[in-house]
């Protein structure tokens, strides 16, 4: 019984010190659990959302650059620049374009503006 209340008394020593050294909070992987099982309860509806997302062309590339550049490379989504876009019924529609006579395909995306799900991502062949 000592050597348990010893330990405890130890831990809670160490622990104490440990979280003086940082000047941060430090969230633990249960409390990332919690978070996640707290988003996945609530399925947001997004007309009841106060702001797009992703309301501006510029946005909408900068965020479909980020993905398409980690699935496909950098230079295979460069070289179709110049990119189409377009929002319609408030949906991001991006493909790329290849140059005249060029065989090959291209990328695809659609993503939702007010919340930034990607609804749709490929690429031809």
């Amino acid at each position: 019984m000592k050597i348990l209340l010893t330990l405890t008394i130890a831990m809670l020593f160490f622990a104490t010190i440990h979280a003086q050294d940082s000047d941060r909070w430090i969230g633990d992987e249960d409390y990332a659990k919690k978070k996640l099982e707290l988003a996945l309860k609530i399925h947001y509806d997004r007309s009841k959302m106060d702001f797009k997302l992703i309301p501006k062309k510029k946005n909408a590339i900068d965020y479909a650059e980020v993905i398409l550049f980690e699935q496909y490379g950098q230079e295979q989504i460069e070289f179709e620049k110049p990119y189409q876009i377009y929002l319609i019924d408030d949906y991001w529609i991006i493909f790329g374009t290849l140059p005249k006579n060029y065989a090959g395909g291209v990328f695809e995306l659609v993503i939702d503006s007010w919340n930034g799900k990607i609804m749709r991502m490929s690429h031809g062949k």
